[in-house]
């Protein structure tokens, strides 16, 4: 519940209009389109969650799993932040668009900030306009969890996905909660 409020205020506060777009920390303005729902969909299903490790168990007489193995912890975690950044990188390379860019803000085209994200030690593909413009969105645009959130809400909604799934989604099939 905390976490829907805090998602809540970060609309709030982004300054959504009726034509979709929102105006982000930094103040780039986005516009956020809907997604098709069969492309997250296929996404999720090229991460397929890790299978259980079983065991043989003497008492029992049969295989047992055992979602309490370490090795399969470490395997679900990096499963979830792999498949939510994909879903992600996803909504915002298909579900936002830019309408304008602060003065003084390199915006995609500009060559300064890939020269800061080169220095980084990152591979650059500055010929491919997607990848400047999915790159340029997280690492100069929508730099604040908050804007994450707003991107997740208006995409998700606008392509017929309440919040709630899609940070079930992130977490296809399940979450934190869920039995490992």
């Amino acid at each position: 519940m905390a976490d829907e409020m805090k998602v809540v205020e970060a609309v709030e506060k982004s300054h959504i209009s009726g034509d979709n777009t929102f105006t982000l920390s930094t103040g780039v303005v986005l516009r956020g389109k809907q997604v098709p729902p069969l492309i997250l969909v296929k996404i999720m299903a090229s991460f397929p969650r890790p299978k259980v490790p079983t065991y043989m168990s003497p008492t029992m007489g049969r295989e047992m799993e055992n979602p309490d193995n370490p090795d399969y912890i470490d395997r679900v975690r990096s499963w979830k932040i792999d498949s939510s950044n994909v879903i992600l990188n996803a909504m915002i390379l298909l579900g936002t668009e830019l309408v304008s860019i602060p003065k003084n803000f390199p915006g995609p085209e500009n060559k300064s900030w890939m020269d800061e994200y080169q220095l980084l030690g990152t591979q650059l593909s500055p010929e491919n306009k997607s990848w400047r413009y999915l790159t340029w969105i997280t690492f100069k645009a929508a730099t604040s969890l908050k804007d994450l959130d707003i991107i997740k809400e208006v995409v998700g909604r606008l392509s017929g996905i309440p919040e709630t799934r899609v940070e079930a989604a992130e977490q296809f099939p399940g979450s934190d909660q869920e039995k490992r």
